[in-house]
């Protein structure tokens, strides 16, 4: 089908997005988010013990989508990428949902009680903190004394320089902040080029992307270790940050698909996004399941191989009971599924088919988060592996964080022009053929 575009085809100053078109939607999620946070208020107080691990999840799940975001709009910047301008104002959108995150994310920074129910570590530290106090010595030193009575702590005297509660808690800090500065320079940078046209933004977000994509990688890595791998302190995997940077960009690349298909349903995007945008976004999606399962296999392979007991442990524990038939099921609808369905091209090219394929990933890409946190719960606080009831709370913050942050990006879209109305690459990326 032809299809040339330019800059007389295109209405001046862009298409800005009508909230009442989207109100349907819109109010879906805020009525999700007054359920979820009713709910998860209730449970705090209730449950916190088990209802943390419901609210790590739901957090971490949003994460994912905001680091997403940031990943993609730098790969682009990076690479001097012209065929994503016409979506690269919605990644902007995306990435900059950090500070309502970081504001969601404050029981696990600030509620000792939440902290304790989830990271053993730092009941143990709070432990040798007390001890200190009264002994005058250091937290390090009663921790070794207590390690005597308890030599499983000696991996906490080992790593004490790394994870103790002062540095958790800059970090935790420091990693909002990266992102902050990433998501709000490259939109300043975009929306300024929405007034003045001048390429000098594209140069500069370049040469900010290139130096910044190392920090990205440090920041998703070592977030993904604090909040997820020290649910036990004893394991470790030296491919844990990449898995979880794949799912990152995994499924914020499906959310791009779903929400230009929905844009483009109330009649935006029409005339900047066509096939051709869904063909290299669905070979990203593509590219993405691929690069997942080999991480995934190359991290279970790795650990089995080695049998290393505080290794080995993570994949025992989603070996029992109930958990062994979600393991199957990852591997059967996070990989095979997919990548079958996304060999074709025709496939990737039929929004109706792609979204489909994207809201499977999704649903794919949750049950991969919840996999990889939940698990943990039962264990941790003595009361089997699975505990009775609690998915009711685990539903509660999914509706409480994913509601709240979807509320506030769609209304942010009217905010601005859906696409960089200004930028000297529009028409390449309007017209591309691949």
């Amino acid at each position: 089908m032809s299809h040339h575009v330019t800059f007389n085809d295109l209405p001046k100053g862009g298409e800005k997005f009508e909230r009442a078109k989207g109100a349907k939607l819109i109010n879906a999620f805020g009525t999700a988010a007054g359920l979820g946070l009713a709910g998860s208020l209730y449970f705090f107080i209730a449950k916190t013990d088990t209802f943390a691990y419901s609210w790590l999840f739901a957090f971490f799940f949003a994460f994912t989508f905001v680091a997403g975001g940031c990943f993609w709009i730098l790969l682009h910047s990076a690479s001097n990428s012209g065929w994503g301008v016409a979506l690269r104002r919605l990644w902007e959108q995306l990435a900059n949902l950090v500070l309502p995150l970081a504001l969601l994310g404050l029981p696990l920074l600030l509620v000792p009680k939440v902290q304790d129910s989830l990271y053993e570590w730092m009941g143990h530290h709070r432990e040798a903190a007390h001890h200190a106090h009264e002994s005058g010595g250091t937290v390090e030193e009663a921790l070794h004394h207590m390690a005597e009575g308890n030599s499983h702590l000696h991996i906490l005297v080992d790593k004490f320089g790394y994870l103790n509660l002062n540095f958790w808690s800059f970090r935790f800090v420091f990693y909002f902040f990266v992102l902050w500065h990433i998501a709000r320079t490259l939109r300043r940078k975009s929306v300024l080029q929405d007034q003045d046209g001048d390429i000098k933004h594209t140069i500069k977000s370049r040469t900010f992307s290139c130096r910044w994509l190392l920090f990205y990688a440090l920041t998703v890595t070592f977030a993904a270790v604090d909040w997820l791998m020290t649910l036990d302190y004893s394991w470790f995997s030296t491919m844990w940050g990449v898995y979880i940077f794949a799912g990152c960009a995994w499924a914020s690349m499906a959310a791009t698909i779903l929400l230009v298909t929905w844009l483009k349903s109330l009649g935006y995007l029409n005339k900047v996004v066509t096939e051709e945008h869904y063909h290299l976004m669905g070979k990203l999606l593509f590219a993405f399941t691929v690069f997942w399962a080999y991480i995934a296999f190359s991290q279970y392979f790795l650990i089995w191989y080695a049998n290393i007991t505080e290794e080995t442990r993570f994949y025992l524990t989603r070996n029992t009971e109930g958990w062994r038939w979600v393991s199957i099921f990852i591997v059967i609808g996070h990989f095979i599924a997919p990548f079958v369905l996304l060999l074709s091209q025709p496939r990737k090219k039929n929004p109706a088919v792609i979204g489909l394929v994207c809201l499977w990933i999704l649903f794919m890409h949750l049950v991969d988060i919840y996999w990889n946190v939940i698990p943990e719960r039962g264990p941790s606080l003595g009361v089997g592996v699975w505990v009775p009831g609690a998915w009711i709370g685990d539903v509660f913050a999914l509706l409480a964080i994913v509601g709240t942050l979807g509320f506030l990006f769609l209304r942010s879209l009217a905010n601005q022009s859906l696409y960089p109305c200004r930028d000297p690459r529009l028409l390449e990326s309007a017209n591309v053929v691949n």
